[in-house]
């Protein structure tokens, strides 16, 4: 039995759950719930307001980061897209990727409880893990508005999959463990509805990433430094960072500095990271 209800009453239950949201729409397919918000932002004849969310039942060309494909079995993803008005300089804008992950994980751990909480965690930059497993991935992209209200003027939109079924056959399809939401509620062991419903969650999290965005503008990345030590997945571990497939640095995660980058010690330096896969090294691994 899949998680999602149907298209039209996920989109009914997301009006009502976010009033203050311009535009809302949840639909069966899409190529890409991303690509569709960019293409309105880039627009003339655009007509959407922001903040804007876009959910969809199957994506035929949803991606994840580094233009990977997302994998999305009918009715086992969460799928959706929110874009927001956010007014920072240019050179802040990376540090949204950590951002986005560390509000979702909150909201995420907020739902499942103490008894679970501690067991969803976020690997750098912003993936979701569940017993160090992959649950949900997001996607960060930005662009400029045709009418800008000012230099620092950008549209923001975030893409999220998360797996609500179907790990088993993922995780032997893709060979790497795969996590999903169905198996956090059976771990949940929830008597009093708190695994709510899907929409709820959506709204939540949609919620959050606006909050989150006006909180950045005001006091950048170091109002998130400490709310990112609470869910790092990496912390203390040994980890390599690999770039075009290749390491590049190996050492101990040492969380993250100011400016959102994970921090890597290698030879008693620490080095800052801003882009490459993260992963982490086999026990005994030299």
């Amino acid at each position: 039995m899949s998680l999602l209800p149907s298209a039209s009453v996920l989109q009914k239950t997301l009006y009502s759950a976010l009033p203050d949201f311009a535009s809302i729409a949840w639909v069966e397919q899409v190529g890409s719930t991303n690509v569709n918000l960019m293409q309105d932002v880039r627009s003339t004849q655009s007509v959407m307001g922001r903040p804007a969310l876009l959910g969809a039942h199957t994506q035929t060309s949803g991606r994840g980061r580094a233009g990977r494909r997302w994998q999305n079995p009918p009715g086992s993803t969460l799928m959706f897209s929110c874009a927001y008005d956010v007014f920072v300089p240019p050179a802040r804008l990376p540090m949204l990727a950590p951002v986005v992950g560390i509000v979702a994980c909150e909201q995420l751990r907020k739902i499942a409880g103490p008894a679970v909480q501690d067991r969803l965690l976020m690997k750098w930059p912003n993936d979701i893990l569940y017993d160090q497993a992959k649950l949900s991935g997001l996607l960060v992209e930005s662009a400029r508005p045709l009418q800008r209200e000012s230099q620092h003027h950008h549209v923001v939109i975030v893409g999220m999959g998360m797996n609500l079924s179907s790990a088993v056959e993922l995780t032997q399809h893709l060979g790497r463990k795969v996590a999903d939401w169905t198996s956090v509620l059976s771990d949940m062991n929830d008597d009093s509805g708190n695994s709510e419903d899907i929409a709820l969650l959506v709204a939540r999290i949609a919620r959050a990433w606006r909050d989150a965005f006006a909180q950045y503008e005001q006091q950048g990345f170091t109002a998130f430094m400490e709310r990112h030590a609470q869910v790092d997945a990496l912390r203390e571990q040994q980890v390599n960072v690999i770039q075009d497939e290749r390491i590049v640095l190996s050492g101990a995660a040492r969380g993250v500095n100011q400016d959102g980058c994970l921090l890597v010690e290698s030879a008693g330096q620490q080095h800052p990271i801003t882009i490459g896969d993260i992963s982490i090294r086999p026990e005994g691994q030299g």
